[in-house]
């Protein structure tokens, strides 16, 4: 698995201050961690955010200490889609964690093509292992669904050490047959 490496500074003043000399407010927090307020270049947030991936392991470095962390929530301003913050969780790397994994559809539906509505009910499937053996996503093929057909969590093709948390039987993608339209007489 890829990993990223950032460095953070420690700070012990504002987020608005860590703004102004162009540093990201974040904060570092897990299992034997206590709190720590960092604020990371905006240069390295940006290139992170276009490169990182989903349940990426990072080795953060703050004060000559190295965490092992995940990204564990990511704050944008609403209009400008600036990070205005950052949550980091420190990981140990020996013992399982429970996270969600994003499910990607590929290919094209000929239900579709016919009409159908494709309708995606399950975007991230829970999962249960050690950080390094955390799956980056899921594949879900769509290239045979036709109208009236679903693919449930227990049709996906899931390979590696980890155990799936969500039901077998939740439906993750569908089509659905189009409604018609009909005119009410009064």
């Amino acid at each position: 698995m890829k990993r990223y490496s950032l460095t953070a500074v420690i700070r012990t003043d504002k987020g608005r201050k860590a703004r102004r000399d162009e540093l990201v407010p974040a904060v570092l927090y897990g299992p034997g961690v206590e709190s720590i307020h960092l604020g990371l270049p905006v240069a390295d947030v940006n290139q992170f955010v276009q490169r990182g991936t989903a349940n990426m392991l990072i080795d953060l470095t703050a004060d000559k200490k190295k965490y092992t962390v995940m990204l564990k929530d990511l704050q944008r301003h609403r209009v400008k889609g600036d990070v205005l913050h950052m949550d980091f969780y420190a990981v140990d790397l020996e013992q399982k964690l429970t996270t969600t994994v994003p499910v990607h559809l590929i290919g094209e539906s000929p239900g579709v093509k016919e009409g159908g509505i494709l309708q995606q009910q399950t975007r991230e499937i829970e999962v249960r292992c050690l950080p390094t053996e955390i799956p980056q996503g899921f594949e879900v093929d769509i290239s045979a669904l036709a109208i009236g057909d679903s693919r449930t969590v227990a049709d996906l093709s899931m390979e590696g050490n980890f155990e799936v948390l969500t039901l077998d039987t939740e439906v993750v993608v569908s089509v659905l047959a189009p409604r018609l339209e009909t005119d009410e007489v009064e």
